[in-house]
């Protein structure tokens, strides 16, 4: 029952949002939701110690014939920072989002997305992630044009239209594969895909076609170019959901996708696959290199750090697959973060224009120290999470023999402390030009909220990388599982 409580915690917060009932009280529900959501988390997190697996066959079908919500380490790890992201986001939410959003739906919308997230994290069949995906853009949609504005509605449009042919692709490819096998149960797939005498030739099509949705969810090259047009455009607590949850639930797609089905074919995918992260990672962190508005370095950072975790999957072995699942992990935390801190500096300054900003490290010490902690993570400066996350997977790659691809690695590192450097002098150290955009002045005592978000984020950042050893264990029993499918197979079809 512990993997019915992800989807209908959400569910049960959005029903009682449509009630008559005061804006403050749905404001404290969300973060009351947002918490049982964590501590529901933490819980399947220690279960996990003991059974490795669990599921949920509803209405007791069985499968592959019932739906199934299943969890692993895999999924339990991305859950639980998951929930820390959206505890932080709702938070935020509180203090940076004007009264009429929180009047016309807001929390209601985005806890559409925590029900979709955490339904995707736990979906044993393909039409099902389907499903959750659907609930994902539909909530997120609205979120991005909640409240009308031309940038918005123009982002939006054009988030909704690439993830309308992401979802096309996707259900093609389901369509197609149906036809093929006759179940879209994972497990079965992956146990009847074996079977076949000649799985390349005759699924090609169908897996192209899922693996392209994917692709296009997780932001990756050449299919990336709906984020940095549309993650600028809404209030920046929405652009740290996007950021920490949306692509990576594509990018927890390609891996589950990859490790039960995709395996099988493993010298064909795998150069596919690397290409995907190496071209993804170049792309994304050269044109951040070009941008001067905060938040657009950070949204080509995004399609950049992705492509990390896909080379560490295409490395394919188990210290690749550890690296790669820590590395999401952190970058969920790290990232959500820069975008939270960005959307203080334009609360305060009006403008996420770096040319004009500066000085804000004498201003606000401590606003400054908690975007430091977050985007030297991102950039892998030691003992951060970050350094932990890229120094496996660059070891794994040399150890696996990818030296090329490892070293390619490193130079993009070098590249996104670049874009950090940048942000940090350009906003936080220089001194203010005399030529300011700013506009609004924030009152004392109306960041609390705010303030608790991106600490609760930047102490996680530091605590991921003090107790790397523990957490990289962890990371290390989930890779060992994914790269035994069979255990997968034989727990959900008995």
């Amino acid at each position: 029952m512990i993997l019915f409580g992800f989807v209908i915690l959400p569910l049960i917060y959005i029903l009682i949002s449509f009630l008559p009932v005061p804006i403050s009280l749905k404001k404290g529900l969300s973060t009351l939701f947002a918490v049982m959501n964590l501590l529901l988390s933490i819980l399947l997190i220690a279960q996990m110690r003991e059974v490795g697996m669990v599921k949920l066959e509803m209405g007791s079908w069985q499968a592959p014939y019932g739906i199934v919500l299943v969890a692993d380490r895999f999924s339990a790890f991305m859950l639980a920072i998951a929930a820390v992201v959206i505890l932080a986001c709702v938070l935020y939410s509180h203090q940076s989002i004007d009264e009429e959003r929180k009047k016309t739906g807001y929390f209601q919308f985005l806890f559409g997305i925590v029900m979709g997230v955490n339904g995707s994290f736990i979906a044993g069949d393909l039409f099902n992630l389907y499903v959750w995906f659907e609930v994902m853009l539909m909530a997120s949609f609205i979120l991005m044009s909640h409240g009308g504005e031309r940038a918005q509605l123009e982002g939006s449009i054009k988030y909704l239209i690439l993830n309308l042919v992401s979802s096309f692709f996707f259900v093609a490819g389901i369509g197609l594969l149906y036809g093929k096998l006759g179940t879209l149960n994972l497990a079965d797939i992956s146990q009847k895909i074996i079977q076949l005498s000649d799985p390349t030739g005759s699924l090609t099509s169908p897996l192209v076609l899922i693996l392209i949705g994917f692709a296009i969810k997780g932001a990756l090259f050449p299919f990336f170019f709906w984020l940095p047009a549309s993650y600028h455009t809404p209030p920046p607590a929405v652009s740290a959901l996007f950021a920490g949850l949306l692509t990576k639930v594509g990018i927890y797609s390609i891996i589950r996708f990859y490790t039960l089905v995709l395996y099988t074919n493993h010298e064909f995918w795998n150069l596919v696959v690397l290409w995907l992260g190496v071209l993804s990672m170049v792309i994304g962190v050269f044109t951040a290199t070009s941008q001067y508005d905060f938040r657009k370095i950070l949204s080509f950072h995004i399609i950049s750090q992705v492509g990390y975790v896909v080379i560490g999957l295409g490395f394919f072995t188990i210290d690749s697959l550890a690296g790669a699942i820590y590395f999401l992990g952190h970058n969920m935390i790290a990232k959500t973060n820069t975008f939270l801190v960005a959307g203080w500096v334009e609360k305060r300054k009006g403008t996420l224009n770096l040319k004009v900003l500066g000085d804000l490290f004498r201003e606000n010490t401590t606003w400054s120290i908690l975007f430091f902690i977050s985007a030297f993570a991102l950039a892998g400066i030691p003992p951060l999470s970050g350094f932990i996350g890229k120094y496996a997977v660059i070891k794994s790659g040399i150890d696996s023999g990818h030296m090329v691809i490892a070293l390619v690695a490193l130079f993009v590192g070098v590249f996104t402390l670049f874009s950090m450097l940048k942000i940090w002098l350009e906003v936080f150290w220089k001194p203010q030009p005399e030529v300011s955009e700013g506009t609004e002045v924030v009152k004392p005592g109306t960041e609390r909220l705010m303030l608790a978000g991106s600490v609760l984020l930047a102490l996680m950042t530091v605590g991921m990388g003090l107790a790397g050893e523990p957490i990289l264990n962890y990371c290390q029993a989930a890779a060992d599982d994914l790269m035994h499918p069979a255990r997968y197979v034989e727990f959900i079809l008995n």
